[in-house]
């Protein structure tokens, strides 16, 4: 179980649950995710990745600043 985070009204139920949609095929979900790492130091990244993915985005981004100054 992970922690609930995003937009819970950003895609709708009904729109999911409805027969012929391009995201449901055969009881299987299909997302698309596009990650960019641009901004990201090499040095940083794989700290950065190694968080638990459940955090709130805003933890997340403490424990990464944090760590950028520990690194300084």
């Amino acid at each position: 179980m992970n922690v609930a985070s995003g937009i819970p009204k950003f895609f709708p139920l009904p729109m999911i649950q409805q027969e012929n949609n391009n995201y449901v095929q055969d009881n299987t979900m299909f997302i698309k995710v596009v990650v960019d790492f641009a901004d990201f130091s090499k040095m940083m990244l794989p700290y950065a990745l190694s968080l638990n993915p459940g955090l709130p985005s805003h933890v997340q981004q403490h424990f990464i600043k944090q760590e950028i100054q520990r690194r300084v």
